[in-house]
């Protein structure tokens, strides 16, 4: 069985380059794979060792001599996976969401290219008529984080594919609800089973860490969504209490964080370290070094994270927001707070919790790593994706969808046109505004 497979590789730092560098060589013992990635040269010799890796623009001529059963695309909200996307329209696939939440990076990606025209009409064929008004005021900066993080700008991905692979089963009910004709299908996310992990001691000999330190890890991209103020007022709260305690950030900065900042305004300057992205053998050293790793997001992508599943799968306690998409995880393997205007506090209230008792933290590390073990090996995913793509096959091709007829859309633009009349003719604008997000609130579960 052939399969063409869209992917992001190393140099990218990315989580997904990660999954994709662990995954394809134990997939590819289940069918042949041919990987497409953006326009740069791959290091990843692991993989270039092993398949061909080829320019994207390659694809269609070998889709003539090659007869593909499948398409895989790894898709997420990133910058990164811009060139996935005339292909996910044109030659619908398998795709696997990594990110429920497209909105940011797919209006970054538009507006930067100067094509607010097809970020508008993208958006209509999303949620219908009102997503030119939301194009509007994304485009005038009006709610622009409300309504990038409320619309998740999925729906003409969704309903262009043959299937669609999640990781978690919250986002494959929301999947289910934004495109109930397409196939969803839940495959845990896969990790390597760790070999020998190195104990704490060593760990932090390696990295010239203080032995005697109560460290606290914060691994993987630093954006927004990881609420990285939360974290740093939590463990301002704690170190008060226990001077003799260490905060490390270990991922690269989004540019609308000023960590360093964050840090010195606080007076942690000594108690807090800054790293940047880290290679898997030092990301997986500074897990090992840690007594505690975070894991605090808002609910704005709802991913799967796989920082929090590695560190799991090493035997580190965990602590993470409450959010609906991890609800899933059994209790005793992790630590929650809630997601809430007290989390802070609550996170400070975690980590005294930890620090006077030890002991609970190795057991929760313990259940957590039998966990994973269980549930999240390659093995699992690969046969998981071996599935998807055996129903898929069987099943007739799905071309590009037609867009509807006016006379099919006729008695829905009639109902739309009445409600917009009247919310228009309100007092200024803000009324669809929230009526926008009212909507969308319902719409994915996520309100009343």
């Amino acid at each position: 069985m052939k399969i063409a497979f869209f992917a992001v590789l190393h140099p990218i730092r990315s989580g997904v380059a990660n999954y994709c560098h662990n995954l394809l060589p134990k997939l590819k013992e289940l069918v042949e794979l041919d990987i497409f990635i953006d326009d740069y040269d791959t290091d990843d010799e692991a993989i270039t060792s092993q398949f061909e890796v080829m320019n994207y623009l390659r694809f269609e001529e070998r889709l003539g001599s090659r007869r593909y059963d499948a398409i895989i695309y790894e898709l997420g909200n990133d910058a990164h996976y811009k060139f996935m996307y005339h292909y996910i329209f044109n030659f619908p696939g398998i795709v696997v969401l990594h990110d429920f939440n497209l909105h940011p990076s797919r209006a970054s990606m538009l507006r930067a290219s100067a094509d607010e025209e097809t970020y508008r009409r993208e958006l209509e064929a999303c949620v219908g008529p009102k997503g030119s008004e939301i194009a509007r005021l994304v485009c005038a900066g009006e709610q622009f984080n409300a309504l990038l993080n409320t619309f998740p700008m999925n729906e003409k991905v969704l309903r262009s594919s043959r299937a669609v692979i999640v990781h978690n089963p919250y986002v494959k009910r929301l999947v289910e609800k934004a495109a109930p004709e397409t196939p969803a299908y839940l495959v845990n996310m896969g990790l390597p089973q760790p070999g020998r992990a190195l104990g704490r001691g060593e760990a932090r000999r390696r990295l010239n860490l203080p032995q005697s330190n109560f460290i606290v890890l914060n691994p993987g991209f630093v954006g927004p969504h990881r609420k990285p103020e939360v974290v740093i007022d939590g463990f301002a709260q704690f170190v008060k209490k226990h001077p003799k305690s260490m905060l490390i950030f270990t991922g690269e900065p989004d540019p609308r964080v000023d960590l360093p900042q964050m840090v010195s305004a606080r007076g942690l300057s000594n108690t807090v370290r800054l790293e940047h992205y880290v290679r898997d053998e030092v990301f997986h050293a500074y897990i090992a070094a840690a007594d505690v790793v975070l894991n605090l997001r808002t609910n704005a992508i709802r991913e799967t994270s796989a920082t929090m599943l590695t560190a799991m799968s090493l035997g580190r306690p965990v602590i993470a927001t409450r959010l609906a998409h991890n609800c899933y995880l059994p209790a005793g393997v992790c630590l929650f707070v809630e997601h809430s205007p007290t989390e802070a506090n609550d996170l400070a209230v975690r980590l005294e919790e930890l620090w006077s008792n030890p002991k609970r933290g190795e057991a929760i590390g313990k259940a957590a790593r039998a966990y994973v073990r269980e549930n999240h090996s390659l093995g699992q995913a690969a046969q998981g994706y071996k599935a998807v793509i055996d129903a898929v096959v069987s099943q007739p091709k799905k071309g590009t969808r037609r867009p509807r007829t006016l006379g099919e859309r006729l008695p829905w633009l009639a109902e739309e046109k009445a409600r917009l009349v009247e919310e228009m003719s309100a007092p200024e604008h803000g009324k669809l505004i929230g009526e926008v997000l009212e909507e969308a609130m319902s719409d994915l579960g996520l309100g009343k």
